[in-house]
């Protein structure tokens, strides 16, 4: 079965939703902060690109998880479908409405995605959606997230 990469152009801006992703250790992601005594019911990950990495445009980001991954339109009970924020710090809250149509925030259910990025450092952070594009609470998934350096591609000699 092949893959589909959708590309996508990336235009930054600012929102007002709420996050922020802090350090963790070993997985090469970031994992935002979770209370005391909670457990995350699904692993999420952002296989490439990797943290620190300097990549070229489109910058195709491959993702996994452990959790029940459906496109929305399937409307599959318990499914969650993945979100791509670029450059989106804060970030969308736990159990608030992902943006649909705002520049820097990209839906999809595949495992890769391919986006635009211009030149300079960016930060991707990953979190899961259900059908309603609603953000699944950090106790059932942790949001990630990678920084990353676009840079020119050397030309072609």
């Amino acid at each position: 079965m092949g893959r589909s990469y959708k590309r996508m152009s990336f235009t930054p801006s600012s929102d007002d939703c709420s996050g922020t992703p802090t350090a963790s250790h070993g997985s090469g992601t970031k994992t935002t902060p979770v209370p005391r005594n909670v457990t995350a019911l699904a692993s999420l990950e952002i296989k490439t690109p990797l943290q620190g990495e300097t990549v070229t445009s489109p910058v195709t980001v491959e993702v996994a998880s452990t959790h029940l991954i459906a496109a929305p339109e399937l409307n599959v009970p318990n499914a969650a479908h993945y979100h791509v924020f670029v450059d989106k710090v804060p970030f969308t809250a736990g159990g608030m409405t992902i943006p649909m149509d705002e520049p820097g925030v990209y839906h999809f259910a595949q495992n890769t995605l391919q986006l635009d990025i211009p030149p300079g450092k960016h930060t991707i952070v990953l979190v899961l959606g259900d059908n309603s594009h609603v953000r699944v609470p950090e106790s059932e998934a942790h949001a990630v997230a990678v920084d990353i350096i676009v840079v020119q591609p050397s030309p072609a000699q």
